[in-house]
């Protein structure tokens, strides 16, 4: 039996560094068996042994969880390593056939064509050749499925947000808003909630950086912006920024609000959506857009029934309708109700919207008409919801009748 090694001169005879070996010890791979009296790592044989085999798993291309559970198991035997190294060398060869088959379909358009960036080509096939060494060859597969359905919009998003960072848009104006709100929902439809894609595109993000996460497509410039853009996003959907109405919205439309506030106190609801939008509109009763709304079957008390009803359903969990991102318990009896109802992040972009529409029509203030507008083009909140399932609207034909009225 030989003397009992330390950390250093381990570290030495395998090339290993010191802090590996820690590493190790801290994992649980390979704790040492001894330690001298102030504390010092000392290895045994036996240490040393499953450090060679440690090595060799490694060597065979095996991740350090996997090379624990080898190491643990029972049934851990060399056929068993050998089964698992070909099982993962088969992986690579499927890999390599699908890169084979990209390089030979873009080889075919090289001959048939001269307008090809050959330079962006070899870009994007090093970013799905270090892709693979990320994803599995399902998760390969569905990605670029997913990528495939989505690319017109991808490439639009990214030609827009350069342009806007070309320009110096403000990041807290709503053209960059939008933006961020559509690279949200793109990642979200990449993703598709599969926690195992969600964490192998952090970790390519971060190890390999973002022209290689978004497979060729964005520059670190341009990933920055968009970033920011979602962080200034974020702060104003979660922050109670108060709204000067005063300067944004006419008489009416304050009296609109009001009446919608009122509505919703009255059920009890601590948020301002897109639903107490509605009901001042229909409450308010003279604007011509509250008078399609009547017109079309809309009324103040079946809308208001329908809103409790859907605001009951889902204030004890997160809904899909709730304008709010996170849906406030209704008051108990007793309590004092809130004096001021901060707006939901969806009523803040309506508002938004609306002020777009006023601009279109030469105005600088939200008359009633651009609020109902904007619900419409917005579309994904409790309002239109009532309005469609509820009161069995057709919202493109209900805008058309509400533009018709304004244009007189």
């Amino acid at each position: 039996m030989t003397s009992l090694m330390k950390v250093g001169e381990l570290a030495k005879q395998t090339k290993l560094s010191i802090r590996t070996l820690h590493y190790y010890d801290e994992i649980g791979l390979l704790s040492p068996s001894h330690r001298n009296e102030i504390g010092h790592r000392l290895y045994s044989d036996q240490d040393i042994i499953r450090l060679q085999q440690i090595m060799s798993l490694r060597q065979l291309g095996f991740s350090l969880k996997e090379v624990h559970e080898c190491l643990e198991s029972p049934d851990f035997s060399l056929p068993n390593v050998i089964n698992l190294h070909r099982a993962r060398l088969q992986e690579q060869v499927t890999l390599s056939h699908a890169l084979l088959d990209r390089l030979n379909a873009i080889a075919t358009d090289l001959e048939t064509t001269q307008s090809v960036a050959v330079e962006n080509l070899i870009e994007v096939m090093e970013a799905i050749t270090m892709s693979e060494q990320y994803f599995t060859p399902e998760q390969q597969a569905v990605l670029e499925e997913r990528f495939r359905q989505e690319e017109t919009d991808w490439t639009d998003l990214l030609s827009k947000a350069q342009t806007e960072m070309s320009k110096g848009t403000d990041l807290n104006s709503h053209a960059v808003r939008s933006l961020a709100k559509q690279w949200l929902w793109s990642m979200k439809s990449l993703i598709g909630g599969d926690a195992k894609i969600y964490e192998s595109m952090m970790r390519m993000y971060q190890q390999a950086g973002p022209e290689a996460a978004s497979w060729g497509t964005m520059d670190s410039a341009t990933f920055d912006y968009i970033l920011k853009a979602v962080s200034f996003l974020f702060l104003a959907e979660h922050t109670n920024l108060r709204i000067d109405t005063a300067k944004i919205f006419t008489p009416e439309t304050e009296q609109v609000i009001r009446l919608g506030k009122d509505a919703i106190r009255q059920i009890k609801f601590g948020v301002f959506g897109t639903e107490g939008m509605l009901l001042g509109l229909l409450a308010e009763g003279t604007s011509p857009a509250a008078k399609v709304l009547t017109a079309a079957g809309g009324s103040f008390e079946t809308a208001r029934q329908s809103i409790l009803q859907i605001l009951s359903d889902t204030a004890s969990s997160e809904g899909n309708h709730v304008d709010s991102q996170a849906p406030q318990q209704p008051a108990e009896q007793g309590m004092s109700e809130p004096t001021e109802l901060p707006f939901a992040p969806r009523a803040k972009l309506v508002i938004e919207l609306a002020l777009e529409q006023a601009q279109q029509f030469g105005q600088s203030h939200i008359a009633p008409e651009h609020l109902l507008l904007a619900i419409l083009q917005e579309g994904g909140g409790v309002a239109t919801h009532v309005l469609r399932e509820r009161f069995g609207l057709d919202l493109a034909h209900l805008e058309q009748q509400l533009r018709s009225v304004m244009s007189r």
